[in-house]
């Protein structure tokens, strides 16, 4: 009677209660404690049901049952009623409580964990295994199900001790991989010799023939050596990606860099191959100008630091094509404190043409894992051919830098330039015109007293006047060529509404002119858009054979968008730039901006000036 229910407990504990506390003896957190509460419920509730039972065994004669009674039928009922939900409640929390442990878990208590969970998953293989192969004896104890049990439960207790006392000395990678392989490999096997004997019996109607055994058994063994292989290799990228492939990730990623349409989108390609490729959670290439880090690209979780100046870091990678660990570099170095707090295993140098470029860092697959040597080979391959492309990001950002400071620049040239036409053009409309303006009556004078006292000189004066006359006609087209005194009185929507309005009424082309809201055009592009309106319009009253013309200024994001769109004859499919088209467009230019003239598809031409502002 004592031995029908006495294991049950202590099973119990080893199977449910234990994946609980592994490795350190505590429950993963407080939360867990009802878990633990319901796992010792269902064990003693299942002893319990048991041990009041009158089932006993049959192949020796034992005493009866002492706690056995007729009226116990019920209570037994009841007991296994709960004790059985409970025991798949707990079974369920002793599965999940590892999984849950180990996604926190860091460095070797990942690998006790790995013992366990490997040694585990060999006693459910054995529980499973009798229920495959024959369903109906399952309930059952059975020969087969009793020799696997008898060798699988004691590698639990086994892998505990493995596991806390002596887990660095094994490579529980390498055993899982190899069981994992050689697994698959005798299911395959196995599966092909039954599928190959019962195809031959059924075609040759030759069942339990010597000769197809032996045709089996040969076709087996040609198959052997190249399933293994397969079955390695498909093993080896589900645990280490294609580390052992390193011409086909070198291949792989030179055909995404062609696609790459953008240095920076090619760093990414990078870094997401090199994840992809070894299966790492994190991956980052820092760009190295002088003693500047800056951070080109990143898979996983972004740094919320992306420069960083640390020459010591910077010094230490030179002269290092083997990378460097963490524990290598200066302890209180800004670019170290960064890539610790990511896990960074190991750092290697980018180089291109001996020159340092940047630096590729990588988190090992899990925390504490180091990195094989069948890693790095594959790295410093692929190091070699990120710096490259490390370096054209680098000449990249240092072009678009220049190209920003010259637009820079051009912008403050043009503002100036703007700033002093507006000078000059006060100057001559306050100074040089009213002084010239004030002229005329004096000379006018002087020409009607010449008249009575001084005949001889009137002809001069009559010349002088025209002279005068002519000098503030001058005045006034330059003030207007300088600025247009219409945008400083009335603003460019104004002066433009007032200019398409006088262009209709002298041309019969019917123009219609719109404005967006809060355009804040600074003064140099108020004059740019008028001259190119200006400039548009007398094109489509020389050209275009037009009828209708409609003018658009808006604003889009940081831009300001005019569009001219006329129902004329459209632009000649060949055409030269004429000197009214190149004088708008250098006019857009100057700014920052572009211009550009299409013909439409339901007739005429579109003409489109970006011009980009400050907010």
């Amino acid at each position: 009677w004592l031995t029908l229910w006495i294991w049950v407990p202590l099973t119990a504990m080893m199977i449910l209660l234990l994946p609980l506390l592994f490795p350190n003896g505590e429950l993963p957190s407080a939360r867990w404690r009802p878990a633990a509460a319901v796992t010792v419920l269902a064990g003693v509730l299942l002893s319990a049901s048991i041990a009041i039972n009158p089932v006993s065994s049959n192949s020796v004669s034992e005493p009866g049952n002492p706690l056995f009674s007729p009226g116990n039928a019920g209570l037994i009922l009841a007991l296994d009623a709960v004790a059985f939900p409970l025991m798949v409640l707990s079974l369920m929390c002793a599965v999940t409580a590892p999984i849950v442990r180990f996604r926190r878990a860091r460095g070797d208590e990942r690998q006790q964990i790995k013992w366990f969970a490997f040694a585990a998953a060999l006693v459910i293989a054995a529980m499973v295994t009798p229920a495959i192969l024959d369903p109906s004896s399952f309930s059952e104890d059975s020969f087969l199900s009793g020799i696997l049990l008898a060798t699988a439960l004691p590698l639990l207790p086994a892998a505990v001790g493995i596991a806390v006392l002596r887990y660095r000395l094994y490579d529980i990678d390498l055993l899982i991989n190899r069981t994992i392989v050689y697994v698959a490999l005798t299911s395959s096997v196995v599966g092909l010799y039954v599928f190959v004997v019962g195809y031959l019996s059924v075609l040759f109607q030759a069942g339990g023939s010597l000769l197809v055994s032996l045709v089996a058994t040969g076709l087996v063994a040609v198959l052997f050596q190249p399933l293994r292989s397969w079955l390695q290799l498909g093993v080896n990228r589900l645990l280490y990606g294609q580390r052992d492939e390193p011409y086909t990730v070198l291949s792989q990623l030179g055909q995404q860099l062609e696609h790459a349409l953008a240095p920076e989108a090619a760093l990414v390609t990078v870094v997401d191959s090199v994840a992809g490729a070894l299966k790492v959670p994190f991956v980052a290439i820092w760009l190295i100008d002088e003693a500047t880090l800056s951070l080109g690209a990143v898979h996983g979780s972004r740094p919320l630091i992306d420069v960083i100046d640390d020459p010591g870091a910077v010094e230490q990678l030179h002269g290092m094509p083997n990378g460097l660990l963490s524990e290598d570099f200066e302890p209180f170095g800004a670019f170290v404190r960064i890539i610790t707090g990511f896990g960074i295993g190991l750092t290697l140098p980018l180089t291109n043409g001996g020159e340092l470029v940047g630096a590729l860092c990588l988190a090992p697959r899990h925390r504490g894992d180091s990195f094989s040597v069948a890693d790095r080979r594959l790295l410093r391959d692929l190091a070699s051919q990120a710096g490259a492309t490390a370096q054209a990001v680098q000449l990249t950002i240092a072009l678009r830098a220049s190209l920003d400071e010259l637009r820079r620049s051009r912008g403050r040239l043009v503002m100036a330039q703007e700033e002093e036409r507006r000078r000059i053009q006060r100057d001559l409309h306050d100074g040089l015109g009213p002084t010239l303006a004030s002229m005329r009556p004096r000379l006018e004078g002087c020409l009607d007293l010449a008249q009575d006292i001084a005949p001889s000189l009137v002809g001069d004066l009559e010349r002088l006047d025209e002279l005068v006359g002519q000098a503030s006609v001058d005045i006034r087209r330059l003030v207007y060529d300088l600025r247009p005194p219409a945008l400083d009185q009335l603003g460019l929507e104004a002066a433009l509404r007032q200019y398409v309005e006088r262009f209709g009424r002298e041309t019969s082309i019917r123009v219609c002119f719109t404005a967006g809201y809060d355009l804040s055009i600074p003064a140099a592009a108020e004059v740019a858009l008028l001259r190119i309106v200006q400039e548009a319009l007398v094109n489509v009253q020389k050209h275009a054979r037009a009828t209708q013309v409609i003018v658009s200024l808006s604003r889009q994001d940081a831009s300001l968008l005019l569009e001219i769109r006329d129902d004329g004859v459209g632009m000649p499919v060949e055409r030269s730039t004429g000197t009214g088209l190149g004088s708008m467009r250098e006019r857009a230019e100057l700014l920052g901006g572009t211009l550009w003239v299409k013909n439409r598809s339901d007739g005429g031409a579109e003409l489109v000036a970006e011009i980009p502002i400050r907010s």
